[in-house]
């Protein structure tokens, strides 16, 4: 038996490939972190900056709608990616 070989699927490899080199490549340069911030695997998590909190406390991001409106909108909008992700993989194959 003779596998067909199809250019979509040395796309797919070749994007693949790309994507380890380039994490491989950041990780080993430890390109984005701080080093004056390096709480290990967690610096590359913005709760892990000092005086982060201050950005999430509600005091510097004004609006008319409530906070609890935007982590609803947040979560449906999660959870349509989720299943639009679901559909795309049914799909492609």
């Amino acid at each position: 038996m003779k596998k067909h070989i199809s250019i979509g699927k040395i796309v797919k490899w070749g994007l693949g490939l790309a994507l380890l080199a380039s994490v491989l490549y950041i990780m080993f340069h430890h390109l984005g972190l701080i080093d004056s911030l390096d709480f290990g695997a967690g610096a590359y998590y913005y709760a892990d900056i000092p005086g982060f909190e201050k950005y999430v406390d509600g005091s510097s991001y004004q609006s008319q709608t409530p906070m609890s409106v935007l982590i609803l909108l947040f979560l449906i909008w999660g959870f349509l990616m989720y299943k639009g992700w679901g559909f795309l993989e049914k799909h492609m194959k």
